[in-house]
């Protein structure tokens, strides 16, 4: 089994505020730290670092480079990487409250310009047993998700940021969905978790759903069956990316044959380990090892 991470890469502008700025609020932010960040390259980074073999696929600019150095610093492959000249790395600018919530302003830059071109290179060499993970953060998705599907590809798919364009588009195709209780309510129309993951289902029956809920926990529901594992109380310093961590632990237990059931608890304290660190994965995303440490002594581990 080979995965391949198709996604943005960005770089992450944190600013610490005292709160999330509110319309036509004015407020001085008192930090400003700059970390890799996006989806796609939060996602490869976990999986890495949770021992799966990960290549990873995307965009970035001049500016960009030492994204990509870094990665490859990580172990992480970066031959399909392509450098533009021409475009600006993607970019966020996320605003990190005093208890650790974010909201989060995205820019595609160079994520922008992958092409049908582009995808076919990437997933060149891939088939059957093969898993490729996706974001909306990039162009082309629809045509990657149906190259996939034809070559018989299991097909991650995180329909953040959740838009018109994306609904529009065959779905059905996707393996897993791997969403927050915002791309639920976008997906279904429905705010209560029951009744999104009942929707889900119908509209995709061939799809499982990791479903994240925060504080309140997790779900991961496939055909008839359904799995819950509660959140951890842990000291929050940034959320950033811990989604995106709690994906990639999920995917990297799951894909090795783990039960639903455990897989989700690797997750959790994966994810619970990450938000007592700032910044997005490069910075927050767990090992293994640390992982298995933190879930025999959690209240030993919540430094890094």
């Amino acid at each position: 089994m080979k995965i391949l991470v198709l996604g943005s890469i960005n770089i992450d502008y944190n600013y610490s505020v005292a709160h999330i700025t509110t319309p036509k609020e004015t407020q001085a932010a008192f930090q400003l730290k700059t970390f890799p960040g996006g989806k796609g390259l939060n996602q490869a980074i976990t999986l890495a670092r949770a021992g799966m073999d990960v290549r990873m696929a995307g965009m970035v600019g001049l500016d960009g480079t030492e994204l990509v150095e870094m990665l490859e610093q990580d172990g992480m492959d970066t031959a399909l990487i392509r450098v533009l000249e021409e475009e600006r790395t993607g970019h966020a600018i996320i605003q990190v409250d005093e208890v650790g919530q974010n909201a989060i302003l995205l820019y595609a830059g160079a994520n922008g310009r992958i092409d049908e071109a582009y995808v076919d290179e990437a997933l060149e060499g891939y088939g059957k047993q093969d898993v490729l993970v996706l974001q909306n953060e990039i162009s082309c998705l629809q045509y990657a998700i149906d190259r996939a599907y034809e070559k018989g590809m299991y097909i991650v798919l995180n329909p953040s940021p959740c838009t018109k364009e994306l609904l529009q588009g065959d779905l059905t195709k996707v393996s897993l969905f791997c969403l927050n209780e915002i791309e639920g309510r976008c997906m279904t129309s429905y705010v209560q978790p029951g009744d999104i993951l009942l929707h889900l289902r119908e509209q995709y029956p061939h799809g499982a759903f990791l479903f994240t809920l925060g504080s309140q926990g997790a779900f991961f529901k496939h055909e008839n069956a359904q799995n819950y594992y509660p959140a951890l109380k842990v000291p929050v310093v940034d959320t950033t990316a811990a989604g995106d961590i709690f994906e990639g632990y999920f995917l990297a237990e799951y894909l090795s044959g783990k039960e639903p059931a455990e897989a989700l608890k690797s997750a959790t304290y994966a994810a619970g380990l990450a938000i007592t660190q700032p910044g997005a994965a490069f910075r927050s995303a767990p090992s293994m090892e640390q992982v298995k440490e933190f879930m025999k002594k959690p209240k030993a581990c919540h430094g890094m």
